[in-house]
């Protein structure tokens, strides 16, 4: 087999890889629906039951995988436990102020948040990794910028909830490239840390209420539980996406998810489009359009392989498999 043809997906595999891709940022897109539902609780509580529920989603999916192994090793890591836990803190401020954001009837704010995440991360990497930005992405982080600035004129304060959101998840991102554990087992080891937390929470805050499960109807219970299924589900689609399709077509569906909020926010949910939306977007979008741009044809470079050395011939057929 030649070196290629390893490296490349098949196309089933490509297939099945964008298939649980869009999955997993279609269930996180309608998920503000679900949590307008429980919209009555306060976040901390929807919160809380998303770290029990998942964390005994993920502990019944390694079970059954046979990846308990996964986890031991990497709770023998020192250093690798403590990046975690700070992955969990960073994931529960994030999901926390997502949830209080969208109950309150920010949607929009929300999704410009994660418009905004993937350019940061190109920044951060930049900073922090001292990653050389090429000319797209130093003028896509520029129009994020201006659109970022403009909002705070159009908003006439600092989009906080956007700006705290794409941050922390920024960061949580830099964190997870510096461990090497797969999704399912991190996943479980920062539920499992903030767990004592979650139920903390729920005896202090709904006493007698089994964490606010008993005493308002036969629905709560349900939806409560389902929460694992807009959280850990789709990472793990997520995770199995990542390891199957090209990192440039990771890069174009994660703007699925805050694509389907903004729309879901303006047409089913009520919210109205600020004046100073009608600039910041499109110019978050420009921003958008020259990054995948340039991560296209990266990948396309990558592809072909290095040209041939000057003397050099390039061979007539490919080499056989």
């Amino acid at each position: 087999m030649s070196s290629s043809s390893a490296r490349a997906p098949s196309r089933p595999d490509s297939f099945r890889g964008v298939l649980a891709g869009c999955s997993a940022h279609v269930l996180w897109g309608v998920a503000v629906l679900y949590w307008r539902l429980l919209a009555e609780l306060p976040a901390v509580t929807i919160l809380a039951h998303r770290m029990i529920w998942s964390c005994l989603f993920v502990f019944i999916l390694l079970r059954a995988t046979g990846r308990g192994g996964e986890v031991r090793a990497a709770l023998a890591e020192r250093r690798t436990m403590l990046t975690l836990c700070a992955c969990a803190c960073i994931l529960s401020a994030n999901w926390g102020i997502f949830l209080w954001a969208v109950n309150r009837g920010n949607v929009i704010e929300t999704s410009l948040g994660y418009f905004i995440t993937p350019l940061l991360n190109v920044f951060m990497g930049r900073a922090l990794l001292g990653e050389r930005l090429s000319r797209l992405q130093a003028a896509a982080i520029l129009l994020a910028l201006a659109g970022v600035l403009w909002s705070m004129v159009g908003y006439g304060h600092v989009p906080w909830v956007a700006f705290l959101l794409a941050l922390s998840f920024a960061v949580f991102g830099y964190l997870q490239k510096t461990v090497r554990v797969e999704a399912a087992p991190s996943l479980f080891i920062e539920t499992v840390v903030l767990l004592p937390f979650a139920l903390m929470w729920l005896s202090l805050a709904h006493p007698g209420e089994m964490g606010g499960m008993t005493g308002h109807g036969a629905l709560r219970p349900l939806l409560l539980t389902g929460t694992c299924l807009f959280t850990a589900l789709p990472l793990v689609l997520f995770s199995y996406a990542a390891r199957h399709i090209t990192l440039a077509t990771v890069g174009i569906v994660q703007y699925l998810s805050p694509s389907i909020n903004f729309l879901l926010a303006v047409t089913l949910m009520g919210e109205r489009i600020k004046p100073g939306d009608m600039v910041t977007f499109p110019l978050i979008w420009a921003a958008l359009a020259l990054y995948t741009w340039d991560a296209l044809r990266s990948m396309r470079r990558l592809k072909a392989g290095p040209p041939p050395a000057r003397g050099d011939t390039a061979p007539e057929h490919p080499p056989l498999s």
